[in-house]
């Protein structure tokens, strides 16, 4: 069948084989954001009551960078983000103050299009746990509102039945500038690391993008939900898929959440059909098309190696050493007991995710690092969430 492509890139429906557009269906609602102030939130860990998220609306979160998300910035983020937001810029942005045109912290919100600067230099110095300094752009339900993307189809072109139905993860992005920094001298001089890749994670840090959903078992409600990661660029890689076919699943803290984190790529736990880019380790300016699909069986894999404690395997499918077997769930690592219905789990949160961290050798990862700085710039255009009839 010939490609289709229709814009904006919410509603870029590209399909191969014998399934049409017209079997995609769009969950997340499709908005030119014109009055974009209620869009900047803050907030802590996902799990806490004030989490910064905004309930049946779109959010630009801004986490662990002080309360940076209700003040105006006039200097041109989109020098560093290419999106080019029109006069005054201060309508559009939102970020650190004071501010400077060598690059705070900021993000953009307007029409289709959100942008996220991050940076190091400037942000509070704080642990974060089970992670870095982020940006979170998407959309989330209320929980009497929220999607089921994997429940069984009953009525395709007129034609009743049962076809069973995927997540779709999509939308055109770039990240126009990784820049890394370090200091062997207490920080007289700083040598700088222009696109720092895997080899050069513990002299600057890690930066990644990556599109993301949070799945709630709505058959146990006291489990936390499970969030899916698709890696659209990340520094420290890999950008290659596992030559054992086994996507990563592991917990980001004891008390956070398990999570599954791979690049675009065909896994037991994630699937690829059509991407108009992969996962790469090296920053890139041009808007490119990303798509990741997750398939009934994909949920199940993955729920039934998190009920087993399966999580980082190397290329023979061994376990890797301290990955995050767990000898105490809910009190060393998460929960566990889900569903292995997919029928059972609905979509609660979904999004663009950027995030930074320092690395070096002695401290390993950790935002309280002060001889190593990165900063990130990434740009969305018309990200949105699906189900797909395959």
């Amino acid at each position: 069948m010939k490609l289709q492509r229709v814009l904006p890139a919410a509603l870029l429906l590209v399909t191969t084989g014998s399934a049409s557009a017209a079997d995609f269906h769009v969950m997340t609602p499709l908005v030119c954001h014109t009055r974009v102030s209620p869009l900047f939130t803050t907030g802590g860990q996902y799990l806490d009551p004030n989490n910064g998220v905004r309930q049946n609306a779109w959010s630009m979160l801004m986490r662990w960078q002080g309360n940076i998300a209700s003040t105006p910035v006039s200097y041109n983020v989109g020098a560093f983000t290419g999106l080019n937001v029109p006069a005054p810029y201060s309508t559009w942005q939102r970020g650190q103050q004071p501010e400077s045109a060598t690059g705070t912290p900021a993000t953009q919100v307007h029409c289709y299009d959100a942008a996220m600067g991050l940076n190091t230099w400037t942000t509070p110095r704080i642990h974060v746990e089970g992670g870095g300094y982020n940006d979170m752009f998407g959309y989330a339900w209320s929980p009497g509102s929220r999607p089921r993307p994997f429940s069984l189809y009953t009525s395709r072109d007129g034609v009743v039945g049962t076809w069973p139905t995927e997540l779709v993860l999509q939308g055109d992005m770039a990240v126009p500038l990784v820049t890394g920094w370090n200091t062997s001298n207490g920080g007289a001089t700083w040598n700088v690391l222009s696109n720092p890749g895997p080899g050069d994670i513990f002299n600057s840090g890690v930066a990644q993008l990556s599109m993301f959903a949070y799945l709630r078992d709505t058959s146990h409600s006291n489990l936390r939900p499970i969030a899916i990661l698709a890696g659209v660029y990340a520094n420290n890689g890999p950008a290659a898929c596992p030559t054992n076919g086994r996507g990563n699943i592991n917990y980001d803290y004891p008390s956070g959440v398990w999570f599954t984190g791979n690049a675009l790529c065909t896994t037991d736990v994630s699937t690829v059909r059509y991407t108009g880019a992969t996962t790469t380790t090296s920053h890139f300016s041009d808007l490119r098309f990303f798509r990741a699909h997750y398939t009934r069986q994909n949920l199940i894999n993955l729920v039934r190696r998190i009920n087993n404690q399966q999580c980082a395997s190397d290329a023979t499918g061994k376990l890797l050493a301290n990955s995050c077997n767990c000898p105490t769930p809910g009190v060393s690592c998460p929960p566990i007991g889900y569903s292995t219905n997919p029928d059972d789990y609905v979509v609660e949160y979904t999004g663009v995710l950027a995030e930074i961290i320092q690395c070096n050798p002695t401290q390993g990862c950790d935002t309280v690092i002060t001889d190593r700085q990165i900063s990130m710039a990434s740009r969305v255009h018309g990200y949105g969430a699906f189900w797909y009839v395959p």
